[in-house]
């Protein structure tokens, strides 16, 4: 698991539609591959100071972190604005904050409506029952708190037990009425995966259909997915598949391509129109 300047950027983005407060667990402990001169000029493009607790720790003292002057987590997710940041995993072999599986059916009532915001930064792929997992979610954040998923899809073999299509996300999430805020694609490259730039694009249910067997280039994908919960937001509905309900919307069939990610991409044949590079 690891945090690069994209993956800050997707906080920072987010942080504009609705300001991060509070309290955050992550899903495992989280390195993040930034200094903190690249944590400036990043935020710098977004407005934001860097205005962290003076108790945060800034560097890492992890091996092969302090030789890179790679910051902690904590400095990152407190300059993001929370107030406290804590970790969750299935051991204690990282030091995490609460070992909790989150196989298990049922969740601790000590852990329900707990977090302001949890982040996925590549955990629930290695979870074998990946719907406990996301319900175990659904129990521990608050209402109004925010469910943040960076999720490896394509091109990501044996790296976990899965692979994610952005389906996943969004379908389970709607079935469950969340507000699902953010629900995109990325591309980078393996030769780079933690300094290379992501190309994103917004997800359509159905926008994919084409290129859903083959299609794809040699570039590694992800899913980015941010949703809140809701007065009333579930977590054991099971979803039907997007690509079968736009069968029934109007004007939109699931062999139907959005204009543009084709020649962005390179060639991969995305039916997605990039929205930025982070």
């Amino acid at each position: 698991m690891g945090i690069n300047t994209s993956a800050v950027k997707v906080f920072l983005i987010d942080n504009d539609r609705q300001p991060f407060t509070g309290d955050l667990l992550t899903l495992g402990k989280q390195d993040v591959f930034v200094t903190p001169e690249v944590m400036k000029r990043t935020f710098d493009q977004y407005d934001r100071e860097v205005a962290v607790d003076q108790n945060v720790p800034v560097f890492s003292q992890k091996p092969g972190f302090v030789e890179g002057r790679f910051i902690t987590d904590e400095y990152l997710f407190s300059a993001l604005g929370f107030d406290r940041t804590e970790s969750m995993d299935a051991s204690d072999y990282e030091s995490a904050d609460h070992v909790l599986d989150l196989n298990q059916v049922e969740t601790p009532p000590e852990y329900c409506d707990r977090w302001d915001t949890i982040f996925d930064g590549g955990t629930v792929e290695h979870i074998f029952n990946v719907p406990n997992a996301l319900a175990n979610l659904g129990r521990m954040v608050k209402v109004g708190g925010r469910i943040v998923h960076i999720a490896p899809s394509s091109n990501h073999i044996d790296h976990g037990f899965y692979m994610f299509s952005p389906t996943l996300f969004w379908d389970y999430y709607k079935a469950n009425g969340y507000d699902v805020n953010v629900c995109q694609v990325f591309r980078y490259h393996a030769s780079d995966p933690y300094d290379g730039k992501w190309a994103v694009s917004d997800y359509i249910p159905g926008g994919l259909t084409r290129v859903s067997m083959g299609g794809l280039d040699d570039g590694m994908y992800g899913v980015i997915l941010i949703a809140t919960k809701k007065e009333g937001s579930t977590y054991t509905k099971v979803p039907q598949q997007g690509l079968y309900s736009t069968i029934k919307w109007k004007g939109n069939e699931p062999d139907q391509d959005i204009p543009g990610l084709k020649k962005n991409f390179k060639g991969s044949g995305l039916g997605l129109s990039v929205l930025y590079r982070l």
